[in-house]
């Protein structure tokens, strides 16, 4: 790509945006679960939001669960990765997650913020992250709790 094609690159770039969440996993009846969100827009991900001003970036995942989800966390690994893409022209954002550790609360979904909200288990979660990085990120943090996946279930007809 020439200089001159990404510098109009970057001048079309005006806008970026952080924002921080987390990938939080929970054993019930003894199987592990992961907590999805459905954003209004419809896909599913993981609960995330903007970073406020004086915020830690880990300030912003946990408060941002609990405010999509009713879900009290905390952050106690070093565990971190970023997503960046373009959500609209003119703007880049970066989507930081960490991985939270469940404290307990009532799942509750803040409908401005969400559709809804579930406990699901990782392999049935695969199905429902539309986007490869979110995937991506998914297994690394699968990797770090020592959990494996061996295949994706198959659709059922």
């Amino acid at each position: 790509m020439s200089s001159k094609s990404n510098k109009r690159k970057n001048q079309q770039i005006r806008r970026h945006e952080q924002s921080c969440g987390a990938i939080v996993f929970r054993e019930i009846n003894d199987e592990l679960r992961v907590l999805l969100v459905q954003h209004g827009v419809g896909h599913w991900s993981f609960p995330k939001g903007h970073v406020e001003c004086d915020e830690t970036d880990c300030e912003t995942a946990i408060r941002e669960v609990k405010e999509e989800t009713g879900i009290n966390i905390e952050i106690s690994s070093d565990f971190s990765r970023a997503s960046t893409y373009s959500p609209y022209p003119g703007a880049l954002k970066t989507v930081t997650f960490f991985l939270g550790d469940y404290l307990g609360g009532i799942l509750r979904p803040q409908l401005e913020e969400v559709r809804q909200a579930s406990w699901m288990r990782p392999e049935d979660s695969m199905k429902y992250l539309v986007f490869d990085r979110d995937r991506e990120i998914f297994e690394e943090a699968l990797r770090e709790i020592g959990y494996e996946i061996d295949s994706i279930p198959e659709e059922k007809n």
